[in-house]
């Protein structure tokens, strides 16, 4: 090799390294500014205290006071079998009530009888003051989570053990029966974890649902002091402070837990776990510092916004159903920043469908009274209602309609627009049409 030859590789190497030394020098002064620059922000909000310990979001729970020790009991006994979810599914219906065909009457019944301890331990949860399943102390990809979809089955044959009843003129017995099961909605979803929060809205909005089934087709007009009761049960506001606490959580948990590892130099669990991604993970360490903030940012805006009335949230309206933007160059925001805004949607049709039930109670409980339906909301506050009940989603006075013999009250929905009371099935965030939450009787 000539003199020449040696001299280019020589400064070639010298240039190499030179790039890889800036490289390096550049890589640890980002490293140890973002590192100074998250400290900053994870101090600031411990400070203001929307950052907390998750086990800090829940009262203490002790065995004897833990209705989640009787839904283990209950898991461990219910029993499906082959066929038994079609029956179960009609209770799912919100687009009309269906009479249940002989067939299904029977497979139903044969169902309750096989699985009535399940119920019972439900009922019994329910009386309790808190739910906790697993241990708060340990990871979220490590905590002990219940059977959600199995809890929805229950729920579904609790509500058609009830209709049962209702049907054989049982009705106050019914009406128990159903806001038990509120109550054991409202208490799993009081767990602080988001997963939990989901399906306990959707079993307490398919109760609200069928109690207006209930008091709507019993046979003898249920008593003033049982629409009271089921009115008096029914609380909004308490929806939003548990779905403002499992937000909490979701940062807290299992967001922040991942990123914690990061923000510790170790590689968080299910990344990087070949050589060249953690030599990849060690480069982009303080990426992922600077990426922690962001993630950090856009939550507190959702948890922030999740404690608003829908109609007062601006944002959420806008966002619930789009996709957050997130920068190409976080690669594990995507996984870790879920969409609350459609959850804050979801709460917000659970809430409209309480406030149309306590406006249509009020107007039932009028009635009783008068002898007729009022001519408007307005006719029955204060003296049945203190306050008027509002619609979530606009903020204004619920849809009011009456008839010779019956009446509807509610509320325009996620579209706004009014679509005659109609309801369309839960299963997704955003109804184009038919999307208003009623409260009826003889419509």
């Amino acid at each position: 090799m000539g003199a020449k030859a040696k001299k280019i590789l020589a400064i070639t190497g010298l240039t190499i390294l030179a790039i890889i030394a800036i490289g390096l020098g550049m890589r640890a002064f980002f490293n140890y500014t973002n590192g100074k620059k998250l400290e900053r922000h994870l101090a600031e909000l411990k400070a203001s205290g929307r950052l907390v310990d998750i086990s800090k979001l829940a009262s203490p729970c002790p065995d004897i006071d833990n209705g989640a020790l009787l839904w283990k009991a209950a898991e461990y006994l219910f029993r499906l079998e082959k066929g038994d979810k079609g029956p179960l599914a009609l209770i799912s219906d919100i687009s009309n009530w269906k009479s249940f065909s002989p067939e299904d009457e029977i497979q139903l019944k044969a169902l309750i009888e096989r699985n009535r301890r399940v119920i019972q331990l439900m009922l019994e949860a329910s009386a309790k003051p808190c739910f906790r399943y697993g241990d708060l102390q340990k990871s979220v990809l490590e905590r002990e989570l219940p059977n959600l979809s199995l809890m929805i089955q229950a729920t579904k044959l609790l509500i058609v053990d009830a209709l049962f009843k209702a049907e054989a003129g049982q009705v106050d017995e019914a009406i128990d029966e159903m806001l038990e099961g509120l109550a054991f909605a409202r208490l799993t979803g009081h767990e602080p974890l988001l997963i939990s929060f989901l399906p306990s809205m959707a079993n307490a909005r398919l109760i609200i649902y069928n109690l207006n089934r209930l008091v709507a087709e019993a046979k003898v007009p249920v008593s003033v002091p049982a629409l009271s009761r089921i009115m008096e049960s029914l609380d909004s506001e308490g929806w939003r402070k548990a779905m403002a606490r499992a937000f909490k959580a979701e940062y807290a948990g299992f967001c922040f837990e991942n990123y914690i590892q990061a923000i510790k130099g170790e590689v968080p669990s299910g990344f990087y776990s070949g050589r060249g991604e953690r030599f990849i993970y060690w480069l982009r360490r303080p990426l992922i510092k600077s990426e922690v903030i962001w993630v950090s940012e856009r939550y507190q805006e959702m948890i922030e916004a999740a404690v608003l009335p829908f109609y007062k949230n601006e944002k959420a309206q806008i966002m619930a159903n789009q996709e957050i933007k997130i920068p190409s160059k976080y690669k594990l925001a995507g996984l870790l920043l879920p969409q609350l805004y459609a959850v804050m949607a979801k709460e917000a049709t659970l809430e409209a469908m309480i406030e149309a039930a306590r406006a249509g109670l009020a107007c039932q409980i009028y009635q009783r009274q008068q002898g007729k339906y009022p001519a408007s909301i307005s006719d029955i506050i204060p003296n049945i209602l203190k306050e008027e009940p509002l619609d979530p989603f606009t903020g204004k006075s619920l849809i009011y309609r009456t008839r010779e013999n019956g009446f509807i009250v509610y509320s325009l929905g996620t579209n706004r627009k009014d679509d005659g009371g109609k309801m369309s099935p839960m299963t997704q965030a955003i109804m184009e049409k038919d999307d208003d939450w009623s409260w009826r009787q003889n419509w």
